[in-house]
């Protein structure tokens, strides 16, 4: 018994350290959201083009505007029309995903079924 009580305790100190440090996380991961939430600018669709370039459409105020950045310098491209955004950017409404991937599985495992007949 006296052999076993120092595991124990040992086992309960380690627990508790990985307890807390998830609490820990949890806590910065909250307040590194409400740093990053802006009130009047938001991030409606973002994509990569290289190593720390990127293009993103925000929306500021109610203006949207196509943005070029990379790590010298950030860029206005070009300021968006309600005719060049779907009806989903324009409300601020994040895209639905693209089918296409759906498609090509579904035509790659008819092929793979033709050539197995």
């Amino acid at each position: 018994m006296q052999t076993i009580m120092p595991l124990v305790l040992a086992l309960v100190a380690v627990a508790a350290v990985l307890y807390l440090s998830y609490l820990f996380s949890r806590y910065l991961a909250v307040g590194a959201t409400k740093i990053n939430k802006s009130k009047y600018i938001k991030i409606i669709d973002r994509v990569v083009l290289g190593q720390e370039r990127m293009i993103f459409i925000a929306m500021i105020g109610k203006k949207h505007y196509l943005i070029g950045s990379s790590s010298q310098s950030i860029h206005i491209l070009k300021e968006l029309e309600e005719a060049d955004l779907s009806e989903e950017v324009a409300g601020s409404v994040k895209l639905p995903e693209s089918n296409a991937f759906q498609n090509a599985l579904k035509t790659f495992l008819t092929k793979k079924d033709r050539d197995h007949e």
